[in-house]
């Protein structure tokens, strides 16, 4: 598999890890989605942050067939810390291209969307 789920809060989050090509299900509940848990039932996900890094090449992230973002070199990003998801598409699938490399990484953290239930 091209990804790993580095970690997946129930209701708040998820973060994502992968070193290939990746497309995710967001919506849907744990048997349709890819980053859903539980009982969850997810609308969707915005994009909170995302670490990456490109020999030679460069990351596109795109929701559905819609290019989100662009990524060349080595950074991070930290989209709610500076006070603005990216909450484009946010139901469509997440997608991850590695272009013109065969070495690279990107790690994304996603904000979950859906109708929560508290167990308090």
């Amino acid at each position: 598999m091209a990804y790993t789920i580095l970690q997946n809060k129930k209701n708040l989050s998820v973060v994502i890890h992968a070193d290939a090509n990746t497309t995710l299900t967001i919506a849907g509940n744990s048997s349709v989605s890819n980053v859903a848990t539980s009982d969850e039932i997810l609308t969707g996900a915005a994009i909170k942050q995302v670490w990456y890094g490109s020999e030679s090449g460069f990351w596109k992230v795109l929701r559905g067939s819609n290019t989100v973002c662009v990524y060349d070199s080595t950074g991070w990003n930290d989209y709610a810390g500076n006070g603005v998801m990216i909450n484009k598409d946010v139901g469509a699938t997440l997608v991850l291209q590695l272009n013109g490399t065969a070495n690279g990484y990107i790690m994304v953290e996603l904000q979950k969307i859906g109708n929560f239930t508290s167990t308090y």
